[in-house]
């Protein structure tokens, strides 16, 4: 495993960050469909595995199966919590309350205290914003955050899925008012959808902030498993990825109708992949490294994980690289919460 530092700070994480939210119980599963979900004993399995490839950086959140996901994280960390990079977040609802989502002080500092027992520990190293709050001063919520900090139960402050300009006050906001200063941020990226690249990833290498990629390899889509005689077949087997259910990513992977160039960028993806001896997936998430971006690696499986940290020994050439982007066109926003 390779390590680098954790944006602007002195901590050192994975290359790879493992992500938990496949980890839980099916019927407590609140994004998307719940045939995915992970249960404990395959999240120890996965977990096991992970820590025995050397990856020290694990993300999950409060609401991933109504806490549970952090619940098995924590037990798994049992004794060796110390040498683990642990992230959480915090902003959607946890209860039918007013004051019950949201980033207000009252929801932050309940929350905080509510992820600390769930993860058995009495710190998070980040402690990430999942959405903007349209409802809640900024201010407020860095002063909270800053507040944490200060009382040792969280190490640095990052965010997830905002526009640049909301991500940008954030931070000079921050700067400004001496509040913690985000270390991270993350978003969807992966081949099929490279919008990040127009301003949110500009701003992070300009002040050297993590960026952390979910969604890498496109929900699957660049693995391949659906290219079929030069189309991409709907799956019968990735409910996240069924049209039917309305999973954003599907409105952009699989919709080849107003974006038929990702048919050509999986096909060239599994082109490079055959000529390099490699699996598609690697090649998507050799891509990703090449940018300097950490890859976060949601999965259920074992297989799936080792085929992504073998994806560190693949080198992609200046014209593979060329040759993939070519087709690229552009997209719309995704993942930004509107406001309520």
């Amino acid at each position: 495993m390779e390590y680098v530092h954790l944006g602007w700070s002195g901590l050192k994480v994975s290359k790879i960050v493992l992500g938990g939210m496949s980890f839980g119980e099916p019927s407590l599963q609140s994004h998307g469909t719940s045939s995915w979900v992970a249960t404990k004993e395959q999240a120890f399995k996965v977990l096991k595995r992970a820590w025995d490839l050397g990856i020290n950086f694990i993300d999950t959140a409060n609401v991933y199966s109504q806490g549970k996901s952090e619940e098995i994280i924590g037990e798994f960390l049992r004794g060796i919590r110390e040498d683990a990079v642990l992230a959480t977040k915090v902003f959607f609802p946890t209860g039918n309350g007013p004051n019950d989502r949201g980033l207000s002080r009252k929801h932050v500092m309940r929350q905080i205290s509510d992820s600390l027992r769930r993860l058995g520990t009495d710190y998070v190293d980040l402690y990430q914003i999942h959405r903007w709050d349209y409802e809640t001063p900024i201010e407020e919520t860095l002063s909270t955050l800053t507040d944490l900090v200060h009382q040792g139960k969280v190490r640095y402050i990052g965010a997830s899925s905002m526009w640049t300009w909301q991500f940008t006050k954030m931070y000079y906001i921050a700067e400004f008012k001496d509040y913690e200063k985000p270390v991270s941020t993350q978003t969807p990226y992966n081949l099929l959808y490279r919008e990040e690249e127009r301003e949110m990833i500009p701003f992070c290498k300009a002040h050297n902030i993590a960026y952390m990629a979910y969604s890498p390899t496109a929900v699957g889509v660049l693995s391949g498993r659906y290219y079929k005689d030069g189309k991409l077949i709907e799956p019968s087997d990735n409910p996240r990825l069924q049209l039917s259910t309305g999973f954003y990513a599907a409105r952009i992977y699989m919709d080849t109708g107003r974006f038929p160039e990702n048919i050509e960028i999986v096909r060239r993806v599994i082109e490079v992949a055959k000529n390099k001896g490699v699996t598609p997936t690697q090649v998507a998430l050799a891509w990703i490294f090449r940018k300097g971006i950490l890859p976060i690696i949601g999965t259920s499986k074992v297989e799936h994980l080792e085929e992504a940290v073998d994806a560190l020994t693949v080198n992609l050439t200046d014209d593979e690289v060329k040759y993939l982007e070519e087709p690229y066109k552009p997209k719309p926003i995704l993942h930004i919460t509107p406001p309520q």
